[in-house]
């Protein structure tokens, strides 16, 4: 069970109970958490979940702790094959002029083993990733399960650009969390729910602030915490979030270590 001491940050540890593992056909038809790199060395990880829902989270060239956007989408799968619904989006955070565009994600996975993906960007660049299953995903998450406080680096993004935001995440033992913005006028509250599958768990949040865009506007998304993410500390580890507006026009991306 991942819960820190009271008094200091420590690296959430592995659940020791696993959970019943995913149903047969949900796992033959691709859903799992991949991890791997693309052709130009970006780290990736991806979430493709079992409402048909993908989430790929992809960092910068040989720095894998260095969040620069998420691809998230619908998908359609069977017989190896992963398509999406061309409603893909790239959601990123160092493009000028692309903060959020379309994208389309292909991928042909053996299941519970591998993904191969293919993603196409609006300004026509094209990055194979190949990633490896997760026994992550075989496990499921707890309540208490990401408690800690977390640094690094937090973006709203919406066609308009990039908005910087806080640099401090704070979860509680009931998953509750509050993200500091102080700093640019811009915080969020929220909640963290473990789901019936993988450690990930469904986020519901909103933004506050005097000077931000988006306040008081819900939006909905995932969290996952992923123990291999590799970086200046001694241990590795790192937490994944993102959220969007149901118009999927403005989303918050946040990944931090303990």
């Amino acid at each position: 069970m991942r819960t820190p001491p009271a008094t200091t940050s420590t690296t959430p540890t592995d659940p020791t109970t696993p959970v019943i593992p995913a149903a047969p056909d949900t796992i033959a038809l691709g859903s799992g958490f991949y991890i791997g790199t693309s052709a130009a060395n970006e780290r990736f990880n991806i979430l493709v979940l079992d409402e048909n829902v993908y989430y790929a989270f992809y960092a910068m060239a040989g720095i894998p702790d260095v969040s620069t956007g998420v691809l998230t989408g619908n998908y359609s799968s069977g017989s190896g094959a992963l398509t999406t619904n061309n409603n893909g989006l790239d959601f990123n955070q160092e493009a000028a002029g692309y903060s959020l565009t379309a994208a389309n994600l292909m991928a042909a996975y053996v299941p519970g083993k591998s993904i191969q993906a293919q993603v196409t960007y609006r300004n026509g660049r094209n990055s194979v990733v190949n990633a490896t299953y997760s026994t992550d995903y075989n496990f499921i998450a707890t309540t208490d399960g990401l408690k800690g406080t977390y640094y690094g680096t937090s973006n709203v993004i919406d066609t308009s650009g990039i908005t910087a935001g806080g640099v401090r995440l704070v979860i509680d033992a009931n998953g509750n969390f509050t993200l500091d913005g102080s700093g640019s006028g811009c915080s969020l509250t929220g909640t963290a729910t473990p789901r019936r599958q993988g450690k990930v768990y469904n986020v519901t949040l909103q933004l506050s602030g005097p000077t931000c865009r988006y306040a008081n506007t819900p939006m909905t998304g995932i969290a996952y915490y992923d123990p291999t993410t590799t970086h200046s500390l001694p241990t590795p580890g790192q937490l994944y979030l993102f959220a969007m507006h149901p118009d999927r026009q403005v989303g918050v991306i946040f990944t931090g270590k303990l």
